[in-house]
């Protein structure tokens, strides 16, 4: 029979307070950790309890820096200027302007600061009311209506740097007439965050036909995405026919016991086909994130594994390279 120790029998931790000048030393033996001061202060655990008081509350003075001031002073070059640059940084993934909740001075405001920095900027969920007035702000604003979207591009885009383009394709295939909006928003935001699209329309599962003429299109994809209401019986059907990763999004556009787009989520939910990624009810925007992540992940193992191949062959180039050049052996 095992027996169980308890924890106090299998390690003790000594903690020493840190003194002015000192030096802490671990040693740390079978079953024991001590840290001592280089200068050996008294141990105590209420020292050691106010001092982490300290530091979690901003060095006693209740601010609640004490872990960025702690920081900062271990790294000196962090400081807020660097994290604003960072948040800026050109390798990011485009930021979108989420439309509800916002007022339409807010969003305004909001696509000209970006649009100064990403050459375009893109709000999502607009209708036309909230157009029209973010339009009075903003007048080059663009408005797609079926993806209720808005672009507005920046008056220097010229001198920023343009975003580059991902390798690969992705395949947004939509059930339903009712679908088009939320497939048309999928397909503005992957061709605003950098990937090339093309859409396959009205190919629901009671079109099995109209699926199968498009099966060429779909194994060409390297992400499809599948906007699908009702049953959502359609992601299944495309990842049986397709080796892409499948990306489904439930709509809320079914009627009856669809539950404004319960009844498709938890039916693709429980899809016995593997290989299905799954997002929210109508969520565009994170079907379309997914995917360009999808892109960017493959893009940078084909770099990987182009570099291995370029290094290996070097290698082989200088090992022949030697051959060549080495003496002729002496015969005993």
């Amino acid at each position: 029979m095992l027996a169980v120790q308890p924890p106090s029998s299998i390690m003790k931790t000594h903690v020493s307070a840190r003194n002015a000048g000192g030096r802490r030393r671990c040693s740390g033996g079978r079953g024991r950790l001590s840290i001592e001061a280089g200068m050996g202060g008294a141990s105590s655990t209420a020292d050691h309890q106010n001092s982490y008081t300290q530091m979690s509350n901003g060095n006693g003075n209740g601010n609640g820096n004490g872990h960025a001031s702690r920081h900062s002073q271990m790294n000196p070059e962090f400081n807020l200027e660097q994290l604003a640059s960072s948040s800026t940084d050109s390798h990011q993934t485009p930021e979108v302007v989420w439309g509800p909740g916002k007022s339409p001075d807010q969003i305004a405001m909001k696509l000209l600061s970006l649009a100064e920095r990403q050459r375009v900027a893109v709000a999502a969920r607009i209708d036309p009311a909230t157009y029209s007035a973010v339009r009075m702000h903003a007048p080059g604003v663009e408005y797609n209506a079926r993806a209720r979207t808005l672009k507005l591009k920046s008056a220097s885009a010229e001198q920023l740097p343009k975003q580059r383009r991902l390798p690969g394709s992705v395949a947004v295939v939509s059930a339903d007439t009712a679908d088009q909006s939320i497939a048309e928003e999928v397909r503005v935001l992957c061709d605003y965050l950098g990937a090339y699209t093309f859409q396959i329309r009205d190919v629901g599962s009671a079109n099995l036909h109209g699926l199968l003429t498009n099966v060429d299109s779909l194994r060409a994809a390297d992400v499809v995405v599948v906007v699908a209401g009702m049953d959502c019986a359609l992601p299944p059907l495309v990842a049986g026919i397709t080796q892409s990763p499948v990306i489904a999004v439930p709509t809320s556009g079914g009627f009856g016991a669809s539950l404004g787009g319960m009844a498709p989520l938890l039916a693709a939910l429980s899809t016995n086909t593997p290989g299905i990624t799954l997002c929210n009810i109508d969520n565009g925007y994170g079907a379309a994130a997914m995917a360009v992540r999808m892109l960017k992940m493959a893009s940078r193992l084909h770099s990987v594994r182009s570099a291995a191949e370029a290094a290996a062959a070097a290698a082989e180039a200088a090992a022949r390279s030697l051959d060549v050049h080495a003496p002729p052996a002496i015969q005993v």
